[in-house]
């Protein structure tokens, strides 16, 4: 319960979860989401987890997947309303086989397009981290930021620049990391899971 209430004390300062996990002590992104939904149902009711406008893990959680995958496919977006304005992310992990094996979409407070972006990249890669795949391709519909992480393209924004940093240092866990750019019809999935995200704290 300690870490758990130092993250909540980090969140209300308005720190970001996928830096606060780390500070709060929690061995990664996704257990720290975990604790904050477990926390959220028992103040609310059985229910509130489908009605969560956090985190919408609609495959579980990493913890109940098959471990130590060989390869996987993530597909993630960023959504924002108003660059910058309300924002979200969705991430999607894929066996080779076209398998679903977890989803996860929550809300990110206020970012534009790009930050939105790199979020749900460096959130795609953690998860991929945690389910301990070696071969990994994170597939994303910006062409600027997938063109930006694979070095083609020069990050001159400093936010972006340090998010860049950060999926580069996780993505040393893999034998293998690479980022495709797809059309947005193949990127249908996560899209929809950052904005289904983002409609539940707009609407409400």
């Amino acid at each position: 319960m300690d870490n758990l209430q130092t993250l909540l004390v980090l969140l209300s300062q308005g720190e970001a979860l996928e830096v606060s996990w780390r500070r709060a002590g929690f061995s990664s992104c996704a257990d720290a989401s975990q604790a904050l939904e477990r926390l959220s149902r028992s103040l609310s009711g059985p229910d509130a987890g489908s009605r969560s406008a956090t985190r919408d893990s609609r495959a579980g959680s990493p913890k109940d997947a098959p471990r130590e995958l060989e390869a996987a496919i993530v597909h993630v977006d960023g959504a924002s309303r108003g660059n910058p304005g309300p924002s979200s992310i969705g991430v999607i992990v894929y066996s080779l086989s076209g398998e679903e094996i977890f989803s996860t979409a929550r809300t990110i407070g206020n970012a534009t397009n790009n930050v939105a972006e790199y979020r749900a990249v460096l959130e795609g890669v953690r998860l991929a981290r945690d389910l301990r795949v070696r071969d990994l391709t994170i597939r994303l519909d910006s062409e600027l930021v997938a063109r930006q992480l694979d070095g083609r393209y020069r990050i001159r924004n400093a936010e972006l620049a340090s998010l860049a940093r950060d999926i580069a240092s996780e993505s040393r866990a893999f034998a293998r990391c690479r980022f495709e750019h797809v059309p947005r019809e193949q990127n249908k999935a996560a899209d929809r899971l950052a904005n289904e995200a983002l409609n539940r704290v707009v609407d409400s």
